[in-house]
């Protein structure tokens, strides 16, 4: 049998206690979730920044260098002045525009980074060869083809669309483009000119 000889007894301060605890670790709870939630999705946002960073790459194929000088007494006769580049996905890239990649340009020893903004006459104009004709800027996967055309004349020195600062191709000169896109994966590319570049001529730049 149980013993009635001494009892506990509960007052309404230890009840007052009991409940203030309760409540103090239900809001110690409640923000430990909500930070654990908050450093989750950070972490997750991170790790996707960070993959862009990685995978979303533009590979740079082919390149094709033309002269369009039509006359002799041209000062940019014999030079390379349009480089015509393919440009696909790089392998696991997501969707990417190239009108919103950035460009770094360097011939002669002189780089000037441009933008990819297709604008009537500028320095930097895309033709689609294989994609979507309703998106006719955006590689969306692996079969998207893209030749990026630069001007490469000084757009400083001849008031036209080319690249301020940047001097046509001579015979065996070096260029170096760099493709970042918009989501930071940059890709790396030097080419040579041919030893030898005759006016009107177009030549494979590799």
């Amino acid at each position: 049998m149980f013993s009635t000889a001494s009892r506990g007894q509960v007052g309404i301060g230890t009840l007052i206690v009991f409940i203030a605890m309760v409540l103090v670790a239900a809001i110690a709870a409640g923000v430990l979730i909500n930070t654990a939630g908050l450093l989750q999705a950070q972490a997750q946002s991170t790790g996707e920044e960070t993959t862009a960073q990685v995978s979303d790459r533009i590979a740079i194929g082919e390149a094709v260098g033309y002269d369009t000088t039509s006359s002799d007494s041209d000062d940019t006769a014999g030079e390379i002045d349009t480089l015509n580049v393919s440009m696909r996905l790089a392998a696991g890239a997501d969707p990417i525009n190239l009108s919103q990649a950035s460009y770094t340009i360097d011939t002669g020893g002189t780089a000037r980074v441009i933008s990819g903004a297709n604008s009537s006459g500028g320095p930097v104009t895309f033709h689609q060869i294989q994609g979507l004709n309703e998106k006719p800027r955006i590689l969306a996967d692996q079969n998207d083809l893209m030749v990026v055309e630069f001007n490469l004349e000084d757009g400083t020195a001849t008031g036209g669309g080319g690249i301020d600062g940047i001097t046509s191709i001579e015979d065996g000169d070096d260029i170096t483009i760099i493709v970042q896109a918009p989501a930071g994966g940059s890709t790396y590319a030097t080419l040579k000119a041919p030893r030898r570049i005759n006016q009107g001529e177009s030549y494979i730049v590799s």
